[in-house]
C-alpha cells in the first residue's frame, strides 16, 4: 500500500536501513498524517477501508468533531478536525486493538480522556 506521509517515510527508512544492516526489522505502525488548513486541523490515523459504521463526536457544523471508523466494533480508523485529543487517543487505541463502545465515543458529553476502554 502506498502511504504518503512523512511519518511513514521516516519509518519505512528505518525498516529499509534495519535490513540493510541485517537487523531485520517489522515495519508495524499505525498510519497518520496531519495537516493544518487554515483554522482547521485535519489528523487522521488508522486505515478506514471496509468500515460498516462511522461515529461523529462533536459538531461538525462547528468543525470541530472526530469521525470513527468501525467495523464490527473494532476502532479502525479516526479524522479528527480540530480534536488533536480524540486523535492521540484514538492512535493508541487502534495500537491497542481496543476502543470505547460506539455509544461512549459519540457522547460529546463524556470528557475524551474518561472514555472507557
Amino acid at each position: 500500500m502506498r502511504l504518503e506521509s512523512v511519518h511513514n517515510a521516516l519509518e519505512q527508512a528505518k525498516t529499509a536501513a534495519a535490513d540493510i544492516c541485517g537487523n531485520p526489522l517489522a515495519y508495524d505502525q499505525v498510519p497518520w498524517f496531519w495537516s493544518d488548513q487554515y483554522e482547521l486541523k485535519l489528523q487522521t490515523a488508522g486505515l478506514s477501508q471496509g468500515y460498516d459504521q462511522v461515529v461523529i463526536r462533536g459538531n461538525m457544523a462547528t468543525r470541530s468533531f472526530a469521525a470513527f471508523y468501525m467495523k464490527d466494533g473494532r476502532l479502525l480508523a479516526v479524522d479528527a478536525v480540530n480534536r488533536p485529543v480524540e486523535f492521540t487517543l484514538a492512535k493508541r487505541w487502534i495500537w491497542d486493538g481496543k476502543a470505547p463502545s460506539p455509544q461512549q465515543l459519540g457522547d460529546d458529553s463524556i470528557e475524551a480522556k474518561a472514555l472507557a476502554v
